[in-house]
Order: structure tokens, then sequence, then C-alpha cells
């Protein structure tokens, strides 16, 4: 029995040895992303007037920089593709804990998915992979049930494969303007159909108690802190979804503010100036971006 415990007390020291060897994939892997904005938050590096929170609609369609010239006010663009609004209140969690709190946060809205589950909008855990070595993102993983306990004392329990891919892969949507947003300077040749002049329904029924907490949580950490929140409607290439907007009216705090596209501008109507459906283009963005910096200069200044 003794010579039994021994052998085991070596396997778990040599294993012990062996797990700490793989830190150095934990260490490094914040060097290989295409995207750093998560990690300038963690550093505290995002200390700006205003910030865009949202998902692609955000990223690609209003242009931090081009608010910060025309509003005289600084700007960054936090918002990712891809993600829900349950990580975007983990994004507004993050900037205010290790930053210094924003006057006002643009929430760009997914109209018509915010508050409705789906596929094409997730929480993000693949921008968190590559972070792991901030005890921060680890347990927000625990939390997300992505990882376990073992995390905390165990190297190969906080590594992804991700974490092994040392080279940066960016795509074509990975021009990241150093504002931290993301405009496209081309449109997706396989969407061909015409504008929908036909205003879509919304159905509050099939909406997620998850995704609506989330929703709420982000407007009273606002509210907790003096932020003011400007909610915008970005184009799609359909028409504006009237109930969708009052439904997020209905929802919001008081002092909430919403910007909603010209409807009637004929640009928004125009193949030329998007990508898709849901997206503009560059030329679209500038466009959008100059009508929501006219919005934010006629907002009276905290």
């Amino acid at each position: 029995m003794k010579k039994f415990l021994l052998k085991l007390l070596l396997f778990a020291a040599i294993f012990f040895i062996i797990d700490k060897l793989f830190y150095v994939f934990i260490h490094v892997s914040p060097n290989y992303q295409v995207d750093n904005r998560i990690e300038l938050l963690l550093q505290g590096k995002i200390n700006k007037d205003i910030i865009v929170l949202g998902s692609s609609r955000g990223a690609m369609n209003i242009i931090a920089g081009q608010i910060e010239k025309e509003t005289k006010q600084s700007a960054y663009n936090i918002a990712f593709p891809g993600s829900d609004v349950e990580f975007h209140e983990f994004i507004l969690k993050t900037l205010l804990k290790y930053n210094k709190k924003p006057k006002t946060i643009i929430f760009a809205v997914d109209e018509s998915l915010e508050l409705i589950p789906t596929t094409s909008i997730t929480y993000r855990l693949d921008r968190l992979y590559p972070l792991v070595k901030y005890n921060y993102i680890n347990q927000e993983l625990i939390r997300r049930g992505d990882r376990n306990f073992t995390s905390w004392f165990m190297c190969l329990s906080r590594l992804n494969k991700t974490n092994f891919a040392l080279e940066r892969k960016p795509t074509k949507f990975d021009s990241i303007l150093p504002c931290g947003s993301m405009p496209v300077n081309f449109e997706d040749t396989k969407y061909t159909k015409p504008y929908k002049y036909e205003i879509p329904s919304y159905s509050i029924a099939k909406e997620s108690s998850v995704k609506k907490a989330a929703y709420q949580s982000i407007l009273k950490q606002c509210e907790a802190n003096n932020i003011q929140v400007v909610f915008a409607f970005s184009p799609n290439f359909v028409a504006h979804s009237k109930a969708f907007e009052n439904r997020i009216r209905d929802l919001a705090l008081p002092n909430s503010k919403f910007f909603i596209y010209d409807t009637t501008n004929s640009v928004y109507q125009n193949k030329l100036y998007f990508y898709d459906e849901s997206h503009l283009n560059q030329k679209g963005a500038a466009i959008f971006t100059s009508e929501l910096s006219a919005f934010l200069n006629q907002m009276p200044q905290k």
C-alpha cells in the first residue's frame, strides 16, 4: 500500500510539473488575437466619453472615430459581431469594472432579434478563450459553465484548442480601426434581394426571459453609474419595424434616448450602401454615423 501511495504521489508530482509547462500557451495566447479590444478593457485602456455597445450592427454601422470628430467627444466601439445581449452585458460590466465610466452608451440594437433566441447572435465565448490568463475571464467561463473549478489550479483545465493556434488568422471582416469600429468596404455578392417595403411584425411571445434580463441589467448598470443610454436603430435593407421599436421603448428606462435612422432617406433603400440585408457598408455607415453624431450634438451635455 505504501509503495502504491508513493507511485501515486510521484505521478501527481510529474503531472503537476507537466501541467505547469502548458502555462506558456496561456500566457502568450493574447498576443495572437486579431481583435484585442477585450484585453484593452481588462487593462483599463478604454476611457472614453462615448462607448458603442452591441453586435455587428454596432461594430460595422457606427464609426466611433467619426463620432469623435463630429461631436468633439472621445469615442470608442466595443461592439462585437455575432454577439448577443448577454455578451453585451458582460462587456459593459467589464468596461465599468476596469475603466473610467463613459458619459454615454450607444446601444446598437439588433432589429428585431435583440431579445429573441437565434443562432446568428450568441454569447461569444470564443472571444474569451485567448484571455484565460486573466482570472476575471476564467471566472466568467466558469459562470457560463464552460470551465469548472479545476481551472483555478490546473493549466490544462483553462486551455482550449484555440490557445494552441499561435498565429494570427484575420478574415476580411477583421479590419478593426483604431477607434474599435469595423466598417466593411465590400458587399455580399450573394445577396441580390430587393428592398423590402413591407413592415415586419414582432412577436413578444418569442422573447427569452434570460435575454430580457440581460437587457434590463445593462440599463440598470447605466442608471446606477449616471450614464446616458442612447438606443441606436440602424437600417436594414427592409422597412423599419415600428413594433420592435415600441417594444424596446416599453422596456427602456424613462431617461433613455432613441435614435432612429432617417427612414425617408432613399440611401437606405439603395443596395450600393449595404453589405447585406442587415449591415451597411463603409459608405452607408458614414452616412448613418453622421446622422447619429447630429443627434448626439443636440443632446444636453452632462
